[in-house]
């Protein structure tokens, strides 16, 4: 089970993953690490900071009101929809599903939500198991989104498994829609997983947007600086400029959610070069 959910970090994944699915559905979706269908929304001090007041504050943000994202959330009033259910609302029967999470309850939850679908949820190590299916699929690689959110990036899980960093260059490289979320704790390393891809699959069309906050919006009994952002790869321009306005509608509604004291005081967006 995912502690993280609806913080901001997990909007500044699933607000602009809500809007490629509708701009340009891709006809297969696959996650390496996809967690829970859903979770019960319940309070947390991170959820004031995050979906709670998204859920307040975006209705009268233009750039956020018609979102994909918030529409799917007023959905489902008393649940948070994690991003296989997104995925499975956006697209429905016209995509296939590769779900995969070590998490055995995380699992189980797939599995209820799959039924009726061309879908597969791979109890399992996320990384070997979309490797592996990008090996033996018959699919044309711009007709696949991938979705990997790893908390442990340059982890293998085996001795001969691939990082999560590793994978997410050779999909890129390979011709594969890519949509990688990374984190930080240090403002030096802002906008590092662009930097690790790129240097793995030099030449391939990258775009990274940024989010740096306090800390303390995440885990409360923190300091200091705390960031994440996501590296899209074989993005369509429209993609991109969508995620830029939706980064920057963002950081605007989080204009008066301040940490006085604090360095940042506030979230900011940035888009990595």
């Amino acid at each position: 089970m995912n502690p993280y959910f609806g913080d901001l970090g997990d909007i500044w994944k699933h607000l602009p993953l809500a809007e490629i699915l509708r701009l340009n559905p891709p006809r297969h979706y696959w996650e390496t690490h996809a967690g829970s269908a859903s979770y019960p929304l319940t309070p947390s001090l991170a959820r004031q900071h995050g979906v709670l007041r998204f859920l307040d504050y975006a209705p009268g943000e233009p750039e956020l009101q018609d979102s994909s994202y918030l529409r799917a959330l007023q959905e489902y009033p008393e649940l948070y929809p994690g991003s296989p259910r997104l995925a499975m609302r956006a697209l429905g029967q016209e995509a296939s599903y590769v779900f995969c999470d070590i998490d055995p309850e995380s699992a189980a939850s797939l599995r209820s939500e799959v039924a009726g679908l061309d879908a597969r949820v791979v109890e399992g190590d996320g990384v070997s198991a979309i490797a592996d299916e990008a090996q033996r699929a018959h699919v044309e690689p711009r007709d696949v989104l991938v979705l990997s959110d790893p908390f442990l990036p340059f982890e293998r899980f085996t001795p001969d498994s691939q990082t999560p960093v590793e994978l997410a260059a050779s999909l890129a490289a390979a011709g594969y829609r890519l949509f990688f979320w990374y984190s930080y704790d240090n403002v030096e390393q802002r906008g590092w997983a662009r930097d690790q891809i790129a240097s793995l699959a030099p030449g391939v069309d990258l775009w990274c947007g940024d989010t740096l906050m306090p800390a303390s919006f995440i885990f409360p009994d923190r300091s200091g600086p705390w960031g994440c952002g996501i590296v899209l790869a074989n993005a369509t321009p429209a993609e991109q400029s969508a995620c830029q306005q939706l980064g920057h509608a963002l950081e605007n509604l989080s204009a008066t959610d301040l940490l006085s004291g604090n360095d940042p005081p506030r979230l900011s967006f940035q888009l990595m070069r």
